[in-house]
This record gives structure tokens, C-alpha cells and sequence, in this order.
């Protein structure tokens, strides 16, 4: 019933527990397949040692992991596509409780459950005032929980129509940032989430600063408010209230970290987008910044880091 897609690159010291853990579910009736793309140690070796009629071992060129999941997805012979990345890793029952929320919703094309950020030292529970209850199901809006917090859902705890992806356009393979937020973005389009807050998801930190931290490229951002603008012009007028919100915080926040390191000629062009997405004060600030030069404003977030501990 369900094709679980793990791409895999250069995770020698993690697949093992991720193929296992898929491996273990205590619902069976399962695919996996693992798309190596082009790892360049043991990862591939690692993942061919597990002997298992249900596991289909793909190995490509290095491509990026968009490629690597959207090959996943041609390769999937069910309706339902569940992602895990090959680092993280699913609670036994994770699938089991997932097709009992398809089964208790059949007309929704989106379920996730929940999920645990795993550091060296401590775990973190992903958790906002919109959730259900710990162990309990609910239908949530994806815009409304972005609109102050964290995405519902992430790439190792989502089950995905197949039907729904191919028509959404699956994942898009020239964006090598937060391409899986593009797609949950354009997936969520009408389409709610079932959420069920169990405990059964779990990611794992590089502990490299995390992709939050990382340089965004200007083409990378610039298609990526491309799809901003693109949602914002299909949403119900509810959903847009909540989607402004969100732009609001996350465009202007992303531009401030990144356009320092933009070319005048970038920053024009990422500029031109993002204005279409803000409004009120942050439009304001979004003008004035892209006005200035960062080397005059630098000392004033230097000084707003300082004093606020961000």
C-alpha cells in the first residue's frame, strides 16, 4: 500500500538504522526504495548488505536529492509515498498509525504524524498551540501553522498521495534549497493535513549549523518566492490571510540574511519578487534595506543580535 523513498548520499554512518527501521515496521504491506545518488563512500555498500524482497536498491549520478526523491517517486508502484531521509529514522508503528489516518480520512492526500529533532545532548519535540493532543488526530491547515510556526510537515514524516505529487509537479530538481518547503507549500494548496501527534518521526541534526544558517543562493531564493507568489494568487481568502502572515515574517527574515552577500545585480532581482509578497511595515523595511547598502546597515543587526540573543 505504501512506497517509502529514501535518498541517500554520503550516510556510510546512518543508513543502516534508517533502512532498519523501515525494515521493522510493524505494518507491512510496503515497498522501500533507496536511490543512491552517487555517494562517494560506503553508503551504497552499506544499503546493499540488507537482503529483503521488499527493498530496491537504485544507484544514479550524483544529481541532487531532488532528483534522487523524484526518481523514488517514478520507481513507486503504490498510491501513497512516504519520504525518509537517510539519516533519520521512523518509530515501529509509524507506518501502521499513518494508513489508519487514511483509512479514518480516505478524501485527504496529505498525513503526517509527529516528529523529534534529535541533538548530541537532548531531543526536541515538535510542538505548537495547534496540535492535537499528544497521541490524538486532527485536520489542520498548513497555512495557518506556518503562519507562526514550524511547517507541519517535514521530508521523513509525511505520506503522500503519489497521484497528488505527480500532479503538484514533485520536487523541483534546479532548487538545492528548500526544495522540500516548495513542494509542501504547493501540495498544501486547498488540500489540509491530517496530523496525528504521535511521536513516531525522528531527525536527526548534522550538527553543522543547520540549513537556516547556510548562504541562499539568489536563484535558489528568487525560485522560491517565485512559488510564494504563485500560491499566494490560487489561495482561498482565509488561506491568504495566513500565507501574508508568513511571508511577512519568513521573506523579510531570509532577505536580511542573505542580500549582504548578493551582487547589486542579485539583489535586484530577488527584490523585484519579494516585494510582491510583503506587506505593511515589512514592506517598508524591505524597501529601505534593498535602498541602502548592507555595509551601512551591518552595525545595526549586529547591534539588534547583540541585544536580543539572536
Amino acid at each position: 500500500m505504501i512506497s517509502v523513498v529514501i535518498p541517500l548520499y554520503n550516510k556510510e554512518a546512518y543508513i543502516a538504522e534508517a533502512i532498519t527501521s523501515v525494515l521493522q515496521q510493524s505494518y507491512r504491506d510496503f515497498q522501500l526504495i533507496v536511490i543512491d545518488d552517487g555517494s562517494t563512500d560506503r553508503s551504497l555498500e552499506v544499503a546493499s548488505g540488507f537482503l529483503d524482497n521488499r527493498l530496491t536498491l537504485i544507484s544514479i549520478p550524483n544529481q541532487g536529492v531532488s532528483v534522487a526523491r523524484n526518481k523514488g517517486i517514478g520507481a513507486a508502484s503504490f498510491e501513497w509515498i512516504a519520504f525518509l531521509d537517510a539519516d533519520d529514522w521512523w518509530a515501529p508503528d509509524f507506518l501502521k498509525e499513518i494508513v489508519k489516518c487514511i483509512e479514518a480520512y480516505p478524501q485527504h492526500k496529505l498525513f503526517a504524524s509527529g516528529r523529534s529533532h534529535v541533538f548530541s545532548d537532548h531531543v526536541m519535540r515538535y510542538d505548537n498551540p495547534y496540535l492535537p493532543e499528544d497521541g490524538e488526530v486532527a485536520i489542520l491547515n498548513y497555512f495557518k501553522v506556518i503562519s507562526k510556526y514550524l511547517p507541519l510537515i517535514n521530508s521523513s514524516n509525511a505520506v503522500i498521495s503519489k497521484t497528488h505529487l505527480l500532479a503538484c509537479g514533485c520536487f523541483k530538481e534546479q532548487q538545492k534549497k528548500h526544495e522540500d518547503h516548495d513542494l509542501w507549500i504547493r501540495l498544501s494548496k486547498g488540500e489540509d493535513v491530517v496530523f496525528s501527534n504521535r511521536n513516531l518521526s525522528f531527525y536527526r541534526n548534522s550538527g553543522s549549523g543547520g540549513a537556516s544558517k547556510a548562504y541562499y543562493h539568489p536563484s535558489d531564493f528568487k525560485l522560491f518566492l517565485k512559488t510564494l507568489l504563485n500560491t499566494k494568487q490560487e489561495l482561498s481568502a482565509k488561506e491568504k490571510t495566513y500565507f501574508v502572515k508568513y511571508c511577512n515574517r519568513f521573506v523579510l527574515l531570509t532577505y536580511i540574511k542573505n542580500y549582504g552577500s548578493y551582487t547589486r545585480a542579485q539583489d535586484r532581482e530577488v527584490y523585484k519578487v519579494a516585494k510582491k509578497l510583503v506587506t505593511g511595515w515589512q514592506k517598508q523595511l524591505l524597501w529601505m534595506l534593498f535602498l541602502v547598502p548592507y555595509k551601512r546597515t551591518y552595525p545595526f543587526f549586529k547591534l539588534f543580535k547583540k541585544r536580543h540573543g539572536k
